[in-house]
């Protein structure tokens, strides 16, 4: 390749290398101009420039930005069924989905929502009865939640203690954006034993999405009374 300025990158493989009309006397030798020095010192100038000022402050709020607009895009939940409600929790909280277990009663101290406790490997954790404390289930053709065939359990974890209670069913779980929840009607989020902070629409299905601090602090509260 002819000789070029040590100044700034050259470019001559667009003219006479391998982009250009191949009449560079070093292709013969180096086969490609990708190993040619001369190639080589140019993409070192390319990335040893200077960088514009405010470009690093930039470029940190740009993707900083869009890491933020990602996260509250959606939310994931698991939805669940309980009687003939669908409601949904915070994946946060779930650790485990886990097929029905015997429930052992606790003399003197189970009551309609503390069942007793369950083993879920190897571990004993307190089994609440979701469709009591929530008042669901049973509402719209008289139905007893407890006589419902429970066939599965979840295993949440919220704020540092963990329960497991019986579903009807588990629909699996989801990625809710943001934009599709709304305000739940006004005649659930005036009734005191209510804990959906928000609905959503899912495939023709009602859900509810469950505040889990109420939740936590009414799964504690039961266990005193």
């Amino acid at each position: 390749m002819s000789e070029r300025s040590e100044e700034r990158p050259v470019n001559c493989w667009k003219d006479t290398g391998i982009s250009g009309d191949l009449s560079c006397p070093k292709l013969a030798e180096v086969v490609h101009c990708r190993n040619c020095t001369e190639y080589n010192r140019a993409g070192r100038q390319l990335f040893d420039r200077e960088i514009p000022v405010g470009s690093l402050e930039e470029w940190t709020r740009i993707l900083s930005g869009a890491k933020e607009e990602r996260a509250e895009e959606t939310i994931s939940v698991i939805v669940f069924r309980i009687g003939k409600e669908w409601l949904a929790l915070k994946t946060i909280c779930l650790q485990e989905a886990a097929a029905m277990r015997a429930i052992h009663h606790i003399p003197l101290r189970s009551n309609n929502v503390f069942k007793g406790i369950v083993n879920v490997n190897g571990e004993l954790l307190l089994c609440m009865s979701a469709a009591d404390l929530l008042e669901r289930g049973g509402e719209g053709e008289g139905e007893n939640p407890e006589k419902e065939a429970y066939e599965r359990m979840l295993v949440v974890k919220i704020e540092g203690e963990r329960y497991v209670f019986p579903v009807g069913e588990i629909l699996g779980i989801f990625r809710i954006p943001q934009s599709s929840l709304y305000e739940p009607p006004a005649t659930m989020s005036k009734s005191p034993t209510s804990f959906v902070k928000a609905i959503f629409d899912y495939e023709e299905r009602r859900i509810g999405l469950l505040d889990e601090s109420r939740f936590h602090h009414s799964l504690k509260r039961s266990l005193l009374t």
